[in-house]
């Protein structure tokens, strides 16, 4: 029993150093590569997380953008807070609903990305990159494409209805009457 426990110490230990090594996988930032990096970096608010109802959170969030600091954005725009598609990773960027950020965003095929490492962070532009990359502008693309997750989900349920309250009433019309 005395080894079980000192096994099991153990396993928290190795566990727990391999997550601390985990949490700080970014290379030391640097103000100027992240900037090359980016292809927009932009100031805004996250408005929601994006997904589909009564489905596991997507690693996406709703960006409203501000002010551009580079490149050209949407007025909204859906973004990816990590890399990939899959599982979260331990580079994630962490952004809340109706809190402010400065996102520096990757263009991955028509959507956007961003990550811990990439130089994103809360609040508004410090003062180096307000330096580097100016006030900002409202520089952004007004033909942006609609987010169909809502419309679609929503259109799903009603199909899901439809042929329920179709099933009910074929149901109801194929029972014996027992009452005779």
């Amino acid at each position: 029993m005395r080894s079980l426990a000192v096994l099991a110490l153990a396993w928290i230990l190795v566990s727990t150093a391999f997550v601390a090594r985990a949490t700080a996988s970014c290379v030391e930032p640097n103000l100027a590569d992240q900037v090359a990096r980016a292809d927009v970096i932009a100031y805004g608010t996250v408005i929601r997380p994006t997904a589909l109802p009564f489905l596991p959170p997507a690693r996406q969030v709703r960006f409203r953008v501000e002010r551009v600091l580079k490149g050209t954005g949407n007025p909204e725009m859906d973004v990816a807070i990590g890399p990939g598609g899959g599982a979260a990773t331990s580079v994630d960027y962490r952004a809340d609903d109706s809190t402010a950020h400065t996102l520096y965003l990757r263009r991955t095929g028509d959507a956007y990305a961003t990550d811990a490492c990439s130089g994103s962070h809360p609040g508004q532009p410090s003062a180096e990159e307000t330096a580097l990359l100016g006030g900002g502008a409202f520089r952004v693309v007004t033909d942006h494409p609609m987010n169909w997750a809502l419309p679609l989900s929503i259109g799903v349920a009603i199909l899901f209805a439809a042929v329920a309250a179709v099933a009910f009433l074929v149901l109801r019309r194929r029972r014996p009457n027992l009452a005779r």
